[in-house]
């Protein structure tokens, strides 16, 4: 037994020398690869073009992708368009009370000439073709179809027959209606509701300091007004009182704040007739989509449908 294990423990001198050669080799090695480093020079290698070329890349499929849709929604709109336009009679018309049937020749709906006709009920007129712009009902396409054929006068300014107002606004001034000559008084200056201060807001009859406050108010905190039905969102401010006041204002809508949706952030909408919600909306959409090239474009956000893309669009500007 004692032979056996000697057999297979014991080394001859042939085998000795070759496991000392073979630990000497692995020594060898592992010296080396700890001490190379220290020899060789390493070589940068420069990824730039590379990583331009992929980015260049990108950008061009990016690019053809946003063309591709952008043409696809303008050939959707054209066709829109002319479905509409094949539906629907054109003529010249004054919508101010035009009848059920002549808005049916021009194309609408039942459900859309209802609308208007309730509008028309509540006291609302229509004294410029945008005033027809701002109906929620319509579509923007049958608006542009439409619009050529409006026909409505707006004077600029309105001749007062009511009983004699205590003050009036007058070149600028608020003066006594005492003061005042008859032929001073036959034509007023409407009152600009966007720029008008307390005094002037309370020369118009039906409008004392509460209301006053209040218009002021509200006007700051939107941006300015864009329509005179605005005033209905004020608190207390009902229809019976905008249909007693409306012939004594206008708005300037070029008075009003804009945003302009290719460089804004959130915090710019901040005191705007726009939500935070839709307003963040915009941004981010913006942000991870890339400029907007129209204005129609914020209505692919999930929170600007179309009702509300009305509402917000004369707040906003397109600016490269």
């Amino acid at each position: 037994m004692k032979n056996i294990f000697r057999d297979f423990l014991t080394f001859n001198k042939r085998e000795r020398n070759g496991v000392f050669i073979l630990l000497s080799i692995i020594a060898t090695l592992v010296l080396y690869l700890n001490i190379s480093s220290n020899f060789v020079s390493k070589e940068d290698v420069d990824f730039t073009k590379f990583d331009n070329d992929i980015k260049e890349f990108e950008s061009a499929i990016e690019e053809k992708t946003e063309y591709s849709n952008y043409s696809e929604k303008q050939a959707n709109r054209e066709e829109r368009l002319s479905g509409i336009e094949n539906k629907s009679e054109r003529f010249n018309f004054n919508p101010n009370n035009l009848s059920e049937e002549n808005w049916k020749r021009l194309g609408l709906t039942d459900k859309q000439i209802k609308s208007i006709k309730k509008y028309e009920s509540k006291g609302g007129k229509f004294r410029t073709k945008e005033d027809v712009k701002k109906m929620y009902c319509l579509s923007k396409e049958q608006y542009e179809t439409l619009e050529p054929f409006i026909e409505i006068s707006s004077p600029a300014e309105i001749v007062r027959s009511v009983e004699k107002p205590t003050s009036i606004f007058k070149d600028g001034k608020v003066e006594a209606a005492s003061n005042l000559t008859s032929a001073k008084m036959e034509r007023l200056t409407l009152v600009e509701l966007n720029t008008a201060d307390s005094a002037m807001l309370t020369t118009i009859k039906g409008i004392g300091p509460f209301y006053a406050k209040n218009i002021i108010k509200y006007r700051n905190s939107i941006g300015g007004f864009v329509a005179k039905e605005q005033l209905l969102e004020i608190w207390k401010f009902d229809q019976e009182k905008l249909n007693e006041i409306e012939k004594y204002i206008n708005i300037d809508v070029s008075k009003i704040k804009k945003i302009n949706i290719n460089t804004c952030e959130t915090a710019d909408f901040k005191n705007t007739y726009i939500k935070w919600n839709v307003a963040n909306g915009i941004v981010n959409y913006r942000k991870n989509h890339g400029k907007f090239k129209t204005v129609d474009e914020i209505k692919e956000t999930d929170l600007v449908d179309e009702e509300t893309y009305r509402k917000i669009v004369p707040y906003l500007i397109l600016d490269f």
